[in-house]
């Protein structure tokens, strides 16, 4: 019993810290996607560009390696798409 309280107290007082790191990255992730314009073609929330993909919830569909490549090598993240069926 007296460990299971331990942990929840652990987690309890660890809440805020994590919130915190998430807002951070949150922010920086806000930063990187105004600095490189990525609203002209990407949307977000219903903002930006209608060019590109919808990039609402792409942190809990990708890793942070994916996302990564994708941003360093679109053309090889793109080459492993499925392809479009020709009209």
């Amino acid at each position: 019993m007296k460990r299971v309280l331990v942990t929840i107290v652990g987690l309890f007082l660890a809440a805020p810290l994590l919130l915190a790191q998430d807002a951070a990255q949150i922010a920086a992730g806000k930063k990187a996607f105004e600095a490189q314009k990525c609203g002209t073609c990407h949307q977000i929330a219903g903002t930006g560009g209608k060019a590109g993909s919808v990039l609402d919830g792409v942190g809990k569909k990708l890793t942070e390696a994916d996302i990564r490549k994708w941003l360093t090598t679109p053309a090889e993240m793109e080459s492993k798409l499925p392809k479009k069926p020709t009209v």
